[in-house]
């Protein structure tokens, strides 16, 4: 297909007039001395006769280009990401042959084409020099076309320095060794794809034998002496890739799929063709140190990656408002893939925490539709957030659970079909969709991927007992704009003692029968629903466990919304006093983030209410579970026992946790009886949550010398708890030290930022430190680093962040930062109307009337 040619007048689009059909690149990394070198060859189509080629490139010094032999004269435009070719006399319409050299510098700022430092298995500093282009970021690498819709194929040659070893998106065709002990590795031609999923690697690797995937190899790539973490990431990317073209019923589209451990690095992962790059402790692990949720992770994020090999590498959006098409629905994908490899870990009721991070971003006014125009690079940036993965995959979740699981598949494969290679609009989506359902998807689904927010359903009794009359608003933290949504409801309500499900899309106000008298009725039946629900409390269950774990984690975070809308925390307090020994993990994930932001609203004098409630909620569950496991007992209640240990050990306050993880801590030390992955990260928690500077040092230790990248992180986590002014200055000085990796800097800033020194020492240090960050960290790990202020709760310091944030304009998204500063405000609110009463607050959700648990 060949794309339009409309972009002629947009500053941030390349001109149609040539387009790239094949990529020969030959780069050459100085890993000493922090440079690369490269070649570059593209046979394009001229469309129309031009004097002009325009590439993107940005840090890059142009040498020697030329189109057919025709020399080029060059100019480089750094504001617009250009550098332009200018020719003597016209180049002809038809195949061309466009030649370059250039080069460019190695720096270690996790985008484009980066260097790694990092300590060997001997403690030696080794480096390795990776990729990571997007969304515009191939241009750092190499000049480029570097837009979605401009497709091309890629082969890459590799000049890897003695004892390296490189890798990239196609197989290995040649190996030449050279004289000084380098070798040029040369890679096959790849299948047709964008710019931002073409990737190489070298350095001190080592690989797992390959996997045979229905005859496609599958290998997992460690930086040496690492390799014994890989078994678990072999099995799990082995199960993603034959699941996934089964999902699908189409074949992998590329030769071979590796999947990289990169030492430092950005985001998560990345879902480059044949050569998907993560951050380590998402794919290596020791199965027998690790938890049950950091195994689930590395499949999740696995399955996430290799979606991507279809969706969003076969089938592309034609330009960057549609990321959502790709981001969506990986995240859609990942929970059904890991569902299939692991059904016991539950994995759509463990989305539910994301879910509700999404509903609480969606209910700001500075939210945005899950698809917006995009204009400039940095507004693509915009979209890599809690909305474009967590909304955008729970209303496809939303979608499926409508019309129905092997319906919703047979319109993806359809899709897939019939834009493999290309690029596509979220309308081709939906066209499919209604092809194979019959049903209004396009009317359904705009309002809510090109709308913001989302609705509050309600829900009365009519006057016929057998009626349920419904309605909607949208749902606000404070009045804003309204909207209207078609919502897809699944009603279960309790008739004459047995459960009725009606299926309802609810545009206006509507009555829906039942087959007699309603005695009670979950709105968002089933908790698949992206919206928050409100019934009379004549409707609510009479206990919690007649309904499932999705419901009641809905139920919870909706009440908590509602607190933090302006509501006293009654209806919130009753139903965490409802849950009694409930054992589901995720139910005590969205309650534990509540109580949490309760205790660091409370002033110092108060938090003991905060505690009292914490141990009066969650202890009935903790003395299910306790500490030892049971034999044969389900994933879940592992889960279940590090959720209730670190909420009851840091909130709670309980002083036998705390003494019990002091112990087994203390022992862990000892290298006698270790600590288990599940337990490890809260134990060390509650261990930072109670400690002081000898606990601080210890758990600086802890992370210095790691064996596994989940223990590097446990202890990461951990550091910022340690509370006082002492401990934050320590963890802040950790956070430009380069000992500590620039990957997990910001979440010590963001610790501190989130702690109860938050406003005191935390802000002002980010002040004296805002310009050093803003030039280490990317944008999305510099709002990271920023978003803990959202969590400052006294006034003054809050009208602090304002005043700074209003005078320095930061180089990460201004949407993020409104959203922030919306979120400080209601924490700020939230302590205005608690702090000062929080006893008598927590004190009027009682457990008595229609509702009260029953267990």
């Amino acid at each position: 297909m060949t794309p339009d040619t409309t972009t002629a007048d947009d500053p941030h689009r390349l001109p149609r007039t040539v387009l790239p059909r094949r990529y020969r690149i030959e780069v050459e990394p100085d890993l000493e001395g922090g440079t690369f070198r490269g070649e570059l060859s593209v046979e394009v189509e001229v469309v129309r006769p031009v004097t002009r080629v325009v590439l993107n490139a940005l840090g890059l010094d142009v040498r020697d280009p030329s189109i057919d032999g025709r020399p080029a004269a060059v100019t480089t435009d750094a504001e617009g990401q250009r550098v332009v070719l200018d020719l003597d006399a016209p180049l002809p319409a038809g195949p061309a042959t466009l030649q370059l050299r250039y080069t460019g510098v190695l720096d270690e700022g996790m985008r484009g084409f980066y260097r790694i430092r990092f300590a060997g298995p001997d403690g030696a500093e080794r480096a390795m020099a990776a990729t990571d282009f997007e969304p515009t970021h191939a241009r750092r690498a190499f000049p480029c076309f570097d837009e979605p819709d401009l497709k091309a194929t890629f082969a890459v040659t590799v000049v890897a320095p003695p004892g390296t070893t490189a890798l990239s998106s196609g197989p290995v065709e040649a190996e030449e060794p050279l004289p000084d002990g380098r070798c040029r590795v040369r890679f096959a031609e790849t299948i047709p794809m964008s710019t931002y999923v073409v990737a190489w690697v070298v350095g001190p690797l080592e690989l797992t034998a390959a996997a045979d995937v229905d005859g496609v190899p599958v290998r997992v790539a460690a930086p040496a002496g690492r390799l014994g973490l890989t078994r678990y990431a072999l099995e799990a990317g082995a199960h993603a890739l034959r699941w996934l073209a089964g999902y699908f019923s189409i074949p992998y589209p590329a030769a071979k799929l590796d999947h990289v451990a990169i030492p430092n690095f950005a985001s998560g992962a990345m879902e480059n063709v044949g050569c998907v790059t993560y951050r380590e402790s998402l794919l290596l692990a020791d199965p027998a140190r690790a938890s049950q949720v950091e195994l689930r992770e590395i499949v999740e994020t696995m399955v996430h990656e290799t979606a991507h090999m279809w969706f969003g590498n076969l089938a592309t959006m034609r330009w960057w408002n549609g990321l959502w098409l790709n981001e969506a629905f990986a995240t859609f994908m990942e929970l059904k893939g890991t569902e299939a490899f692991r059904p016991d870990w539950d994995v759509w009721t463990a989305f539910a925490p994301g879910r509700a991070e999404a509903l609480a971003v969606d209910g700001l006014a500075a939210t945005r539709p899950v698809e917006y125009p995009v204009g400039a690079p940095e507004d693509a940036e915009d979209m890599f957030d809690v909305l474009t993965y967590q909304k955008g995959g729970a209303v496809l979740r939303m979608l499926e659970q409508y019309l129905g699981e092997e319906t919703f598949r047979q319109a993806i494969t359809r899709y897939l079909s019939a834009h493999a290679y290309g690029n596509t609009e979220t309308t081709d989506l939906w066209d499919a969709l209604e092809a194979v359902s019959g049903q209004p998807v396009r009317a359904t689904m705009d309002g809510w991927i090109l709308q913001a927010g989302y609705p509050i359903v309600t829900a009365r009794r009519g006057e016929d007992p057998a009626t349920v009359e419904l309605g909607q608003t949208r749902f606000t933290y404070r009045p804003g704009d309204q909207g209207t949504w078609r919502v897809p409801l699944v009603l279960r309500a309790s008739v004459a003692g047995e459960v009725q499900q009606r299926r309802v899309l609810l545009h206006g106000p509507e009555t829906v029968r039942f087959d007699g008298p309603v005695e009670w009725l979950v709105v968002n039946g089933g908790g698949w629903g992206f919206h928050r629900s409100a019934a009379d409390a004549s409707l609510a269950p009479p206990d919690l466990a007649a309904c499932t774990a999705l419901e009641r984690i809905t139920l919870v975070d909706d009440a908590w919304a509602t607190v933090l809308a302006g509501s006293p925390p009654d209806a919130f307090v009753r139903l965490a006093r409802q849950l009694g020994d409930d054992v589901h993990p995720d139910v005590w994930t969205v309650t534990a983030r509540a109580l949490r932001l309760l205790d660091r609203v409370a002033d110092d004098d108060e938090r003991h209410h905060v505690a009292a409630l914490t141990r009066e909620v969650a202890t009935p569950a903790w003395r299910r579970v306790g500490w030892e496991p049971r034999p044969g007992e389900p994933a879940a209640e592992a889960m279940t026992r590090a959720t209730l240990l670190e909420l009851l050990g840091t909130v709670g306050a309980d002083p036998d946790v705390r003494a019990g993880a002091a112990e087994r801590w203390a022992a862990h030390r000892r290298g006698g009886a270790t600590v288990g992955g599940d337990l490890l990260g809260p134990v060390v928690a509650v261990v930072a949550a109670g400690g002081g500077v000898d606990e601080l040092d210890q758990l600086v230790d802890g992370y210095r010398d790691a064996v596994t990248p989940q223990d590097r992180e446990r202890f990461l986590r951990a550091l910022p708890a340690v509370e006082g002014e002492q401990a934050a200055r320590r963890c802040l000085e950790l956070a430009t030290n380069p000992a500590v990796r620039t990957q997990d800097r910001p979440a010590l800033i963001a610790g501190v930022l989130a702690g109860r020194q938050g406003g005191a020492v935390g802000w002002p240090w980010f002040e004296a430190h805002a310009d050093e960050l803003a030039s280490s960290l990317p944008p999305h790990l510099l709002f990271d680093a920023l978003a803990g202020a959202a969590r400052i709760p006294e006034r003054d310091a809050a009208d602090r962040v304002h005043r700074w944030l209003a005078d320095h304009p930061l180089p990460t998204s201004r949407r993020w930062v409104a959203q922030l500063e919306e979120r400080l405000e209601l924490t700020v609110g939230l302590a205005g109307r608690l702090r000062g009463g929080m006893a008598a607050a927590l004190a009027g959700g009682t457990a008595e009337g229609p509702g009260a648990a029953r267990r």
